[in-house]
């Protein structure tokens, strides 16, 4: 009897558990298909007003909200004349770098354009060895070995060492070991330059040429062929001679955009190189007489003032 009742017992303990797993899942299903319409309701209750004021905001005719949705349209279109104008000034911007962009090329190739071939700087010493250039037009743009390189109308910087269908090197006349006969203003001598490097040739000269700051030195096989400015002396009168420093225009770093003429350097003839010579010597007499004619104008001005005041 015992051994009955323990087994009637464990099957109703069973049975009660079963139940109890049973209405457990039942009430979570019920529970999960509930919550969504209960989150649902709930939503909707949150957001009724919420809703029914934008309705309000963008139908309604009265006052407020036609001042509102008005403020805003202002709002909106005052940020777009703004974009607006941003853009047009910056095109103007544009406009305006391109056009004096291109009267700086056009003084850089020269009066006759055909004559010269325009090249933008590509890489530079830190990015090649020495005194050298690399530009972006070659042997199919008409570039040519021998050929002199300018930085204005006639400001010669180098000339043309090496050239390939689609670029170009340039060796600069203040690379080491390059040497050439410069002709040097003011102090109307002939001189030997050397590249000295870092943007810097030298000219030497005898002790006792006048040689001076600001003398312009040319190189009379080119034409044009100006170089450039004495910028430093070195004179030791315990020396024999003395050493003038030439340097650019314009440091290397800054040289973006380069003309090259269409012809090479060609072995000048002596008569040539003279008559060069004697063509610079007169332009450096040349003086501005109006200048003069206001100023000595001024003067007598001033003195007949002073002579005729009580």
């Amino acid at each position: 009897m015992k051994l009955r009742s323990r087994h009637n017992s464990s099957r109703y303990n069973r049975h009660r558990h079963i139940a109890k797993v049973a209405l457990i899942a039942l009430a979570v299903v019920l529970l999960g298909m509930l919550l969504p319409t209960f989150f649902s309701v709930t939503g909707r209750i949150a957001l009724y007003p919420l809703h029914v004021t934008n309705e309000w905001y963008r139908t309604s005719s009265a006052r407020l909200p036609m001042f509102l949705r008005e403020q805003n349209e202002l709002i909106t279109r005052i940020s777009d004349l703004e974009n607006q104008l941003a853009a047009a000034s910056g095109t103007e911007l544009t406009q305006q770098r391109l056009y004096e962009e291109n009267i700086w090329l056009k003084g850089l190739l020269g009066v006759e354009e055909h004559s010269r071939i325009a090249a933008a700087v590509i890489a530079r010493p830190g990015q090649l060895p020495y005194d050298m250039m690399q530009i972006d037009k070659g042997e199919q743009d008409g570039i040519k070995v021998g050929a002199p390189v300018y930085i204005g109308l006639d400001n010669v910087i180098g000339v043309i060492t090496h050239v390939t269908p689609e670029y170009s090197f340039i060796e600069l006349f203040t690379t080491p070991s390059f040497k050439a006969t410069a002709f040097i203003s003011g102090a109307n001598v002939m001189a030997t330059i050397e590249g000295h490097g870092g943007g810097v040739a030298r000219v030497r000269v005898p002790q006792g040429v006048p040689l001076a700051v600001g003398n312009l030195v040319h190189m009379p096989s080119i034409d044009p062929g100006v170089f450039g400015r004495i910028s430093y002396l070195e004179n030791e009168p315990s020396q024999p001679e003395q050493f003038g420093y030439i340097t650019l225009q314009k440091p290397i770093s800054g040289i973006h955009y380069v003309a090259v003429a269409r012809d090479i350097v060609t072995p000048s003839q002596p008569s040539v190189i003279e008559e060069r010579v004697k063509e610079i010597i007169r332009q450096t007499m040349v003086i501005d007489v109006s200048a003069l004619s206001l100023a000595s104008t001024t003067i007598i001005a001033s003195s007949t003032a002073d002579t005729t005041s009580p």
